[in-house]
């Protein structure tokens, strides 16, 4: 298998990872989960500082980076909200480039700990740079897309979302992104937006999930423009 073969398989895994876990019967409780993504992108992005605790992060990086890697573990360990940030911010800057990956994963989970969302919105875009090819990278964006929303800045959002549909394969630019897309625009005010994404997802999703989204494309919907 091609690295752009696995690349399409490992991003397309972990976009369907929420969807897998709710059921068709469940689709407000999916709409709640979009809604609070800034919860899920903490969840998630937890799970990846677990990932760069392990050999699996020290293999990826190389052995010069095992010193870089036991002082997050103690920064992590040890410090809490505002100093936990300077802490890694200061670390980020002395490490060899190849070890900065998982230090801003864990500074833009530790600055949206804080309600410092520009801090984690910037770390979440590192990451997402450090990786730009890859499934964390992918992974980066879109907590940088929570980020972003959490903060209120929906149009970001919306701007962030699109650019990362854009850059992804599109047997990659699965029904759960273009949720959170659609989600977004509703945020930011665009409801055309909206209403087109989910339009565009009631084709794509049978039964009830398809009815879900076309019930919401019609509340975004001016009055009757359903029936044009």
């Amino acid at each position: 298998m091609t690295p752009q073969k696995n690349q399409v398989s490992e991003v397309t895994s972990l976009l369907n990872e929420i969807q897998s876990e709710v059921s068709a019967e469940n689709v407000s409780l999916l709409r709640f989960i979009l809604r609070h993504a800034n919860v899920i992108a903490g969840v998630f992005v937890g799970f990846l500082l677990l990932l760069a605790g392990t050999g699996i992060w020290q293999w990826r990086t190389g052995v010069k980076s095992a010193e870089a890697a036991d002082e997050l573990a103690r920064i992590t360990m040890t410090s809490h909200g505002e100093a936990r940030v300077r802490a890694l911010n200061s670390l980020v800057l002395s490490v060899p480039e190849k070890a900065k990956l998982g230090i801003y994963m864990a500074l833009g989970q530790s600055a949206l700990e804080s309600g410092d969302y520009a801090t984690a919105s910037s770390a979440y875009a590192a990451a997402a740079r450090q990786d730009s090819e890859g499934a964390l990278g992918a992974a980066a964006m879109i907590a940088q897309a929570c980020t972003l929303l959490k903060g209120g800045k929906n149009a970001e959002g919306v701007s962030l979302l699109q650019e990362m549909e854009k850059r992804l394969p599109e047997q990659a630019r699965t029904v759960q992104l273009r949720q959170m897309l659609a989600e977004a625009a509703v945020g930011a005010g665009q409801t055309e937006l909206a209403a087109k994404t989910y339009r565009d997802l009631a084709g794509m999703a049978p039964g009830r999930d398809g009815d879900y989204f076309r019930a919401r494309a019609e509340e975004l919907e001016p009055q009757g423009a359903a029936n044009l």
